[in-house]
């Protein structure tokens, strides 16, 4: 996925070796006879940060995600692994291994919407890779309590499967294709309120193309592109209610094919990743965005935006 960031992945990228098990710790990956392939995200350990303790968090942890059985995709919600060796993957690329383990016999290996899966991190924080520099674009549901930055959250994969074979890249797009999604989204909501205060100011309002600004767009090899577009009407209120066309957490998505068809696909806040993590020959996206008071939420959407599994975390 060659999107804003660019392809310059030596920036403060580091190489990755992965660690020997000791003897004490078993070294399967898997459980015996087990085919899933897992995707985890690698993640500053948000529930480190308090508003007594408000400087740049430390410690990183891995958050078991997704896992794919059955030729579906899941969200997982209890996790048995009591060790992993994961691959990172970003933009298409392999940024190395890192080793994983359960923090006891039994883990914090439950994702709900008020807590998470979390492995500890046993590769040397000098050997776990990241990109960029901490910025404020992940911080999510934090951000209300006072967290002003994060690492950029990576994928890691149980499988060395880190290739974006549909090659997403960030691109400026012409004014035709724009109209195609404003179009869309007229379609999509033909009845729109404007907002003042967190009231409704007026309603259905027939908003000016000035007030659907273009936020990120993509394309792919196969000459589809996607865009994340956000309406100003006025001050909405609270977020979390990502169907909606005014939310204030996230951005409406569309994604036009190659012969200029248009269709939503949801709406999130970021593009984390793109990649192939089940090694189908199709890549995978994974999204980003504030769910609510309390909680976070990673989507994936595979089978060409059909179909979908959702995540919501919380860091109690």
């Amino acid at each position: 996925m060659r999107i804003a960031f660019g392809r310059c992945l030596t920036v403060g990228l580091v190489a990755v070796t992965a660690l020997t098990p000791t003897a004490q710790k078993p070294a399967a990956t898997l459980p015996k006879g087990d085919g899933s392939v897992y995707v985890g995200i690698l993640d500053d350990a948000r529930e480190d940060f308090s508003v007594e303790k408000t400087g740049a968090i430390k410690r990183r942890i891995i958050m078991p995600a997704f896992e794919k059985r059955d030729a579906e995709w899941q969200a997982v919600t209890h996790f048995g692994a009591h060790s992993m060796k994961w691959t990172v993957g970003f933009d298409g690329n392999n940024l190395g291994e890192v080793e994983s383990q359960a923090s006891g016999e039994e883990g914090d290996q439950i994702n709900s919407s008020h807590s998470r899966a979390k492995q500890i991190i046993v590769t040397p924080d000098a050997k776990v890779p990241t990109f960029g520099k901490p910025s404020r674009e992940f911080t999510g549901v934090s951000s209300l309590f006072g967290l002003t930055s994060v690492r950029r959250p990576l994928v890691v994969i149980s499988k060395p499967y880190w290739h974006d074979p549909d090659g997403w890249m960030n691109t400026q797009l012409p004014e035709e294709i724009t109209q195609l999604v404003r179009d869309a989204f007229r379609r999509q909501y033909p009845h729109v309120d404007r907002c003042e205060h967190e009231k409704i100011a007026e309603r259905d309002w027939r908003f000016p193309n000035s007030a659907l600004s273009v936020r990120a767009a993509y394309a792919s090899k196969k000459n589809s592109l996607l865009v994340a577009v956000k309406l100003d009407a006025g001050d909405c209120g609270w977020g979390g209610r990502p169907d909606e066309p005014t939310d204030s957490f996230v951005f409406q998505w569309f994604l036009v094919t190659a012969d200029h068809s248009v269709r939503r696909i949801g709406g999130f806040e970021s593009l984390l990743d793109a990649g192939d993590y089940d090694n189908d020959g199709r890549s995978e996206l994974i999204f980003f965005s504030t769910r609510s008071e309390s909680s976070d939420v990673y989507d994936l959407r595979y089978d060409n935006f059909q179909k979908k599994a959702e995540l919501e975390v919380g860091y109690r």
